[in-house]
């Protein structure tokens, strides 16, 4: 017995460590492929905001709106890839749980009604609030609430749905529970539910995604989330959340009363081996009335610094021959005055690389993809705080 026992777990010792591989693996080309679709993405929105100012008919204008709608969309899906690729930490505010499972119900309410399924909410009145990000546990509850409905379509009545929250006695965790009433998971497929990509759902149903960004926002946030069934029982989730202190923060410059004039226009050179968004960006700089040279690469831009002097540099992150850092450190040792003038672009926020660098040497980022306001913004602090 002892014997078998030590199988078994060294059984599950392999296994797990397959798993943490695999994942390991699978962040990799998630992030990869994240960080290809933010330069094609950025290319777009810019487009589009270019689109926009010159839209002279209403037709133009609703033909953008759609435009950036899917943009954004798309930025929404790379936004999960990267939740899926490296936890983060999510943008906190204050978050009072009941009020959002109330509002997201009430969107979900009609697709299940038009399954005759029942929804019953228990929420505990003396909840505490949370500082969490709003956006990031509205994903989580729809995900949820969105799973229990599927498996709730061809069940037998009663179809329901229930929602409990509570707090723990010493009022440090918020617990959420969802449950529903449906055929519950196969035994022998639970252990495989937080896989990415895996799913029992029909092509178009479902991506296998759902409870992997679930897992991966609600770690985020420093809770955990398990999922607790039996074969025609139903299905719970449970969700555990910290309570935790505002932090302090600072004002937006709108709402102080020093916020910094406009700047003048000023000689700017952008280096990016993309020739599209190079080619958007410098748009959009020129008409606010800058002088933009453009080149594809940190060699080149060092060669441009030799015959030319510029008040700002936006240089691309990862490009051939020198790269962004590549080029900064080189201003470092010879034109130190514009490493305070120097604007990182990037698609790529997670490779150690990426990271390390932007942490060592403090320099202002914009993360593809930017609006127009986002440019200008970091444009005007840049070219003040230099």
């Amino acid at each position: 017995m002892e014997r078998e026992r030590a199988a078994v777990q060294a059984q599950r010792q392999q296994e797990t460590l397959l798993q943490r591989e695999k994942l390991a693996a699978m962040g990799s080309l998630l992030a990869s492929v994240a960080h290809e679709l933010n330069n094609p993405l950025a290319v777009i929105v810019m487009q589009a905001e270019l689109m926009r100012a010159d839209a002279t008919s209403e037709t133009l204008a609703e033909h953008v709106e759609a435009i950036t709608q899917a943009a954004t969309r798309c930025e929404r899906l790379v936004q999960q890839f990267l939740i899926l690729a490296r936890p983060h930490a999510p943008e906190r505010s204050t978050v009072d749980l009941n009020a959002l499972i109330m509002s997201i119900m009430e969107l979900l309410a009609p697709p299940l009604q038009v399954d005759t399924i029942t929804v019953e909410l228990h929420l505990a009145a003396d909840l505490p609030p949370l500082q969490a990000d709003p956006h990031e546990l509205q994903q989580v509850l729809v995900n949820l609430v969105t799973n229990a409905h599927q498996a709730l379509r061809d069940a037998s009545p009663p179809r329901q749905v229930t929602l409990i929250t509570r707090c723990d006695p010493p009022h440090t965790r918020v617990m959420l529970e969802v449950a529903d009433t449906g055929p519950g998971i196969p035994l022998e497929i639970q252990a495989r539910i937080f896989e990415p990509f895996f799913t029992t759902k029909p092509p178009g149903v479902g991506t296998g995604l759902g409870l992997s960004l679930c897992q991966g926002i609600i770690a985020g946030h420093g809770g955990s989330l398990r999922v607790t069934s039996q074969p025609g029982q139903g299905t719970t989730s449970w969700v555990a959340l910290p309570v935790g202190v505002a932090p302090e923060t600072a004002l937006p410059p709108s709402a102080r009363d020093d916020a910094p004039p406009p700047v003048s226009s000023s000689a700017i050179l952008l280096v990016d081996d993309e020739p599209s968004m190079s080619s958007a960006l410098a748009q959009l700089l020129r008409r606010d009335g800058h002088t933009v040279e453009t080149v594809a690469n940190g060699q080149l831009a060092l060669a441009m610094l030799q015959e030319h002097a510029y008040d700002l540099i936006l240089s691309d992150l990862r490009m051939p021959e020198l790269d962004g850092p590549g080029l900064y450190r080189e201003l470092a040792q010879h034109a130190p005055h514009l490493c305070r003038r120097f604007i990182i672009l990037t698609g790529d926020t997670l490779s150690p690389e990426a990271l390390a660098f932007l942490a060592e040497s403090g320099v202002p980022r914009l993360t593809k993809p930017f609006t127009a306001a986002e440019v200008r913004s970091i444009i005007q602090q840049a070219l003040l705080a230099g």
